[in-house]
């Protein structure tokens, strides 16, 4: 099977720009001997090749299957349960959380982590690339501290929410214990004799949260709780497990994750 490779918007127009160089520009320019458009043309022929090879490589890559659960707990025993490994409360997204837990960043003198750790550590765990890339880089622009602070998610820019966390309390910086449990304990109510949730149940609870703080739910909160449910293969099955959502709240390994590479079209499928 082919791969396909969805490229977010900013880099399909990155693409289109590098890329374009018609035959009429081409003719024009032999015609004229415009020295000068024969070299722009050149240097844009030049840097396409370099971006489509760029996009055939992450699409090889990409296009075997995602890393399983046990392939990552082998590689990551940190973020199995009962890990003697605590979490790092200060990384407020669950799934970077796991990250940390894991292992990937120990040689690093600090958290401000260049895109490409937190883009390489991602793919580890089965995010696409370019979607995790794409995000990496609005999160470092946003902070504008030279790099990826996890330990300050909370100001990265239009990822980032203050309100209605599913472990953290209005306007908090760490993950608060309460909170959580209390996030958990309604979404145990909300599960059925198997355990089983759905994605209207998980919505359902940070819609409660987002109204007991009187703020509406944010784009970057719906996305939140998309990627929780398509992470812990809610679009393989119908449902997730709802000690799969604790586990993963806790940055411990699910027991089950989706089959797929979590890429934008995945998340944005979760409806």
């Amino acid at each position: 099977m082919n791969a396909q490779v969805r490229l977010p918007v900013i880099l399909q127009l990155s693409l289109i720009k590098t890329c374009l160089v018609t035959r009429d520009m081409i003719d024009r320019a032999v015609w004229n001997n415009n020295i000068g458009d024969i070299k722009m043309i050149i240097k844009k022929t030049s840097r396409c090749l370099v971006a489509l090879g760029f996009i055939v490589t992450l699409a090889a890559c990409e296009n075997g299957p995602a890393p399983t659960r046990d392939e990552i707990v082998e590689k990551y025993p940190s973020v199995e349960v009962g890990s003697l490994r605590a979490e790092n409360p200060e990384v407020l997204c669950p799934f970077v959380r796991m990250l940390e837990r894991s292992g990937l960043f120990d040689d690093e003198s600090t958290l401000i982590l260049p895109v490409s750790d937190v883009v390489n550590a991602a793919h580890e765990f089965g995010c696409a690339s370019l979607e995790c890339r794409t995000v990496a880089n609005i999160a470092e622009t946003a902070q504008g501290v030279g790099g990826v602070d996890i330990q300050n998610l909370h100001q990265a820019g239009s990822i980032a929410h203050a309100k209605c966390g599913l472990t953290f309390a209005a306007d908090g910086t760490q993950v608060d214990d309460e909170v959580r449990q209390a996030t958990l304990d309604r979404l145990f109510e909300l599960s059925d004799d198997d355990g089983h949730l759905v994605y209207d149940d998980i919505e359902a609870v940070k819609l409660e949260i987002c109204a007991s703080q009187g703020v509406d739910m944010s784009a970057s909160g719906e996305t939140e709780i998309k990627l929780i449910y398509a992470y812990l293969g809610g679009m393989d099955q119908g449902f997730v497990l709802f000690s799969d959502v604790e586990r993963l709240l806790h940055a411990e390994m699910p027991e089950i994750k989706t089959t797929s590479w979590v890429t934008g079209s995945l998340i944005t499928s979760v409806k």
